[in-house]
């Protein structure tokens, strides 16, 4: 894999496109606590792309809804490939930035080299005991061992088998269920 690839607009429509399909199914299921119906209610955004991610600054939206029913209220929020979590930074450039730094000597022009530290030390050491993690593991035909770097060690599985833009894509997609408390 190239470690200076870029994502392009396209990319990030075709990231988008899948995040508004998503979308489109959670509020089809309305609510899960009442069963009311689910209204739109947006998060404005302001991400950052860095190096990597520039293009999907135009991204300003997080995609989210509200349930209808007085006293319910509950907010449910989609999984997403454009956003992890409540991070500034886009995923692809969490993703990329954090791949990058563990398999070049060069850091990354962007993020800063303390969020690439904090985000480093989230995948060493929080990210491994989540229910995720383990799921995604058993998931695995080649199992991935307790000293791989994540998110390196998802994309070294997959890049054999795809282009550069799919394995990323195919990675994001494994994360998505990070990006949301719901």
């Amino acid at each position: 894999m190239s470690h200076d690839w870029i994502a392009e607009t396209n990319f990030f429509h075709l990231l988008d496109a899948e995040d508004a399909r998503t979308a489109a199914a959670v509020k089809a299921a309305d609510c899960p606590d009442c069963g009311g119906r689910l209204d739109q209610a947006n998060y404005p955004r302001k991400p950052r792309g860095g190096d990597v991610g520039a293009a999907g600054e135009i991204l300003n939206r997080r995609r989210s809804f509200c349930c209808r029913r007085e006293g319910c209220r509950h907010r449910r929020t989609p999984p997403s490939l454009v956003f992890l979590g409540r991070r500034v930074y886009l995923a692809v450039t969490i993703v990329l930035s954090a791949w990058r730094s563990a398999v070049t000597a060069l850091p990354p022009a962007s993020p800063p080299r303390w969020t690439l530290r904090r985000w480093l030390a989230w995948f060493a050491t929080e990210l491994p005991v989540t229910t995720w993690f383990t799921t995604v593991r058993a998931r695995m035909s080649a199992p991935m061992e307790p000293g791989e770097r994540l998110p390196g060690a998802l994309l070294a599985r997959l890049l054999p088998h795809l282009d550069v833009a799919a394995a990323i894509t195919a990675t994001l997609r494994l994360m998505a269920p990070l990006s949301t408390a719901t």
